[in-house]
């Protein structure tokens, strides 16, 4: 996957999960797809933090398939 699909992709996720911007994917081949994944933390009120993971797997095209997150 070539980087300007990889930063179209990014940008469509940190616009979706603000408390990963900025943070470089992991980036797998899958056979015919690709896994990215994002992680990050976000200040929650009370000065608690939470951990966020963001998985995206795309096709060859760079089409987001699937995007699942954990917190």
């Amino acid at each position: 996957m070539d980087k300007d699909t990889v930063a179209a992709i990014c940008k469509q996720i940190y616009r979706q999960f603000p408390e990963v911007n900025g943070v470089k994917p992991s980036i797998k081949p899958q056979g015919s797809n690709t896994l990215l994944v994002f992680s990050g933390s976000a200040n929650m009120g009370g000065g608690k933090k939470i951990e966020r993971t963001v998985r995206v797997v795309t096709d060859e095209t760079g089409k987001i398939k699937k995007v699942t997150t954990s917190r």
